[in-house]
């Protein structure tokens, strides 16, 4: 598969093209020339490559917009930057009185090539006047075309699509999306493709080409994309088909993109992250039921944002603007395909004929969840004995040595509970089941458990109870050393400044520390292996890289594969991804395997050192705490101040020894430094 570039440096990049295509290109915003290159970084390099032509202007998005529209008017192209899609609402005068006017209002169609770039939607705790997102304040101005970046489209082709009108546009691009890298070569991931489709490749088609069923369709635009894919994915797990369809033009709606799949679909689910009322979704809505209301089953339904300011804090903003699970709920909420008796093998909706003195439904049953586990815990019922469930809907959360994982109704029925909550299960064992409604018994009640007498007191949380029994087996098993080294990091950390400057990733001492010890893995391949019950020796093919992540209600190691394979934008991403996984409480007992190396971070401020514990199957772990300052004198004798780190490394001295773990930190600390 093609590397694919982050979604800002194929825009930076269409940009550059257009400049070098047409001398007669501008480009107008607040700190846009170099060596800032905009808030984003955007515009890196163009006041650089056509300095007469890239102008840093005074804070006034008014004034701005309306010097577009003067220049517009003597036949020029414009790109305008609001460095915050926010303050649109400033330009709202000179882009309904004066630029969209102008197409038409001199007695001949004037051409007005303006494309006005807003950095819209939230996801990175700017607060309530700097994550909005305002698309909807500006359909219905006649003459001008809104448009939404995407990683399934190309810039350059969307920049081009919005100048051939020779009419004003608007260019809104989610500020989640700089950093993600595009999606290429028709594939979205191993399962899902994409095809463009309508008129200019407009729509984004999003499937599964093994799906079968009447898809459900999700459309979403811009940085609403990704979290769409990601809830047709979970569906997927449930039994639904979902198709996700992504716009680049927002308006004038184009239907005639979408009609040939409306046929057969299970229903149309419009998601946008703007609040209700007088939406983008709206006008999909009324332009559908207008013009193909025959070819749909139901009404289409809208989801969007809460109706509330944006706050700061990331629980807080998180709780207000739309997110996959809502997607997914709304998806989950549309009555299931239904299959006709005798279809697939003679299956029905009530599932396999029970044999005799065993009662009907579907089971629910145990999958196995982690190979070291012969039982799990059934840790609550999510759904009340008796209810009605909806195929794919969670009902049940086992408990593993790793993670909660919630099992789903393969099926919609009633649910019948036949393992009390708290009782042990081992995999592949029924504790349920699913029940077709015209044929439900009277209610069964769970095997009684005994009564047990409540000490005072209140339990440890299943997260911290996994957390206590990985340090009691480490603390048992593994004879554990430890050795600590300062390294100076100052290097380091400028380096992660400018692989952030230009990856677009988020990039820190973290990341920079990971990437090393991936890098040493070929020199210091018996600290990567594994000592098995039998007291052999199993060196690892790869670095996979395990981190601590600390949300407040609990520690993860999540781990990146093959880590020493990534690039690091890609490993921040991976580090980005996981970090967001396990605040959400989605990380799954597959992110947490195949560790072979562990980078525990205690970077808590004012943490010097810190001596992590060794999780049971790994043979070293490495800290590292917060970073300070310290004056050292140089070569000269002169003074000088430096930013350091005390890393330690704890290891398994069944397997290394104190000359190997010194050799690694040296070797470590030489690539930190340099």
């Amino acid at each position: 598969m093609t590397r694919a570039e982050r979604v800002s440096r194929n825009l930076n990049r269409a940009l550059h093209a257009l400049f070098a295509a047409d001398e007669r290109a501008w480009l107008l915003g607040e700190d846009v020339a170099d060596p800032y290159g905009g808030a984003f970084k955007v515009t890196q390099g163009l006041s650089t490559a056509y300095p007469d032509r890239v102008l840093s202007t005074p804070l006034s998005e008014n004034g701005i917009t309306g010097v577009a529209g003067g220049l517009a008017l003597c036949g020029d192209t414009v790109i305008v930057e609001i460095m915050f899609g926010d303050f649109a609402g400033l330009a709202f005068d000179p882009i309904l009185n004066l630029i969209t006017k102008s197409v038409a209002m001199y007695g001949e169609r004037t051409p007005m090539r303006v494309v006005i770039r807003c950095p819209v939607g939230g996801g990175r705790g700017y607060g309530a006047t700097h994550s909005q997102s305002p698309q909807k304040h500006f359909i219905g101005i006649p003459h001008l075309a809104l448009y939404e970046l995407s990683p399934l489209h190309d810039a350059a082709d969307v920049l081009a699509a919005a100048l051939r009108r020779d009419e004003p546009a608007m260019l809104f691009e989610d500020k989640i999306l700089y950093t993600r890298r595009r999606y290429v070569d028709g594939r979205v991931d191993d399962r899902l493709a994409f095809e463009p489709r309508g008129a200019d490749g407009n729509w984004a088609r999003v499937h599964d080409p093994d799906a079968t069923g009447a898809p459900t369709l999700v459309i979403a635009p811009g940085g609403v994309a990704d979290r769409a894919i990601a809830a047709a994915t979970r569906a997927a797990e449930r039994g639904r088909t979902v198709e996700v369809l992504v716009p680049a033009r927002l308006y004038p709606v184009d239907v005639d993109g979408l009609r040939d799949l409306l046929d057969g679909a299970q229903g149309v689910i419009v998601a946008e992250e703007s609040t209700a009322g007088g939406t983008w979704g709206s006008e999909v809505a009324a332009r559908l039921h207008a013009e193909a209301w025959p070819l749909l089953r139901g009404p289409v339904e809208l989801v969007s944002s809460a109706d509330r300011v944006i706050p700061s804090a990331p629980h807080l903003e998180q709780a207000v603007l739309l997110g996959t699970d809502a997607i997914l709920d709304r998806i989950m909420r549309l009555p299931a395909p239904t299959t006709a008796a005798g279809d697939r093998g003679g299956r029905t909706d009530a599932g396999p004929a029970a044999p005799a003195g065993v009662s009907p439904g579907v089971p629910v049953d145990v999958p196995r969840l982690n190979p070291n586990d012969d039982s799990y815990v059934l840790l609550e019922w999510l759904v009340a004995d008796g209810a009605t469930v909806e195929a794919g809907e969670p009902v049940a959360a086992v408990e593993t040595s790793k993670a909660i994982e919630e099992l789903a109704a393969a099926q919609a029925g009633v649910l019948r509970q036949d393992v009390a909550a708290g009782a042990d299960c081992a995999p592949g064992t029924p504790i349920g089941r699913i029940l077709p409604e015209s044929a439900v018994p009277a209610p069964v009640e769970p095997p009684a458990v005994p009564a047990r007498v409540t000490p005072p007191g209140r339990p440890l949380p299943p997260a911290q109870r996994r957390i206590a029994d990985v340090v009691s087996t480490s603390h048992r098993e593994i004879p554990v050393a430890f050795t600590a080294v300062r390294v100076d990091v100052t290097a380091a950390l400028a380096y992660a400044r400018r692989a952030a400057d230009e990856t677009g990733a988020t990039v820190g001492l973290t990341e920079v520390v990971i990437a090393a010890v991936a890098a040493l893995h070929e020199r210091f391949g018996g600290l990567y292996a594994r000592l098995t019950g039998d007291g052999l020796v199993v060196d690892a093919e790869a670095p996979s890289i395990g981190l601590t992540v600390d949300v407040g209600t609990g520690l993860f190691l999540p781990v990146i594969r093959d880590a020493a394979g990534l690039d690091l934008g890609d490993l921040a991403d991976a580090v980005v991804a996981l970090r967001m996984k396990a605040l959400r409480g989605r990380l799954r007992e597959e992110d947490m395997a195949g560790m072979n190396f562990l980078v525990a971070l205690n970077d808590t401020p004012g943490v010097t050192v810190a001596r992590p514990v060794i999780p049971p199957g790994v043979t070293c772990a490495l800290s590292v705490p917060d970073v300070h300052r310290e004056v050292v004198l140089d070569g000269d004798g002169g003074v000088r101040e430096r930013t350091v780190a005390d890393l330690g490394l704890a290891y398994d001295h069944r397997l290394v020894n104190g000359a190997q773990a010194g050799a690694f930190l040296a070797a470590l600390g030489e690539v930190l430094q340099h």
